[in-house]
């Protein structure tokens, strides 16, 4: 009796592994399918070159890089939800809760600027054409159809 039990333990750990697996493996096409991010700036930019992930980490918690960029400000795009958490989990390393409690931080202990958001594309896109050397992030195939728009470097 006691084999009979241990059969269908071992049975039912053996069940379990395989519907966790087919569950992960049904999971990773979905992440595979998400968007590549790219930098952007206006065509009018004179940004040349890669940054570097560490000074765009920098660039974006109000720090300066130590490289010099001709970057003036970075502006956040929260149009897109999905996009803007890829852009704070794959750079800045950090939730979105975490990012905010940085940057309140930030302006009250030292005075910095806070870093301008935009929830509507239209607006992102007239700032950043009538501030040519500030920058944004975005999925490459929405800045693949504004031409208004340079593509600094894919970011993910």
């Amino acid at each position: 009796m006691t084999n009979i039990i241990k059969s269908n333990i071992y049975l039912n750990l053996y069940a379990l592994a395989i519907f966790l697996l087919c569950l992960i493996f049904s999971i990773q096409p979905a992440v595979a399918e998400q968007s590549s991010g790219v930098l952007v700036s206006s065509k009018a930019s004179s940004i040349q070159g890669k940054i570097l992930r560490k000074d765009l980490r920098r660039i974006y918690l109000g720090i300066r890089p130590a490289s010099k960029y001709q970057i003036n400000k970075p502006v956040l795009n929260a149009v897109n939800k999905d996009t803007y958490a890829s852009f704070l989990k794959n750079i800045l390393f950090l939730t979105e809760s975490g990012y905010k409690r940085k940057l309140i931080k930030r302006v009250f202990r030292q005075g910095a600027d806070e870093i301008q958001s935009f929830d509507n594309f239209q607006q992102l896109e007239q700032h950043l054409l009538s501030h040519p050397n500030d920058i944004s992030f975005m999925s490459k195939q929405q800045a693949d159809n504004h031409p208004n728009l340079k593509i600094i470097q894919e970011l993910w």
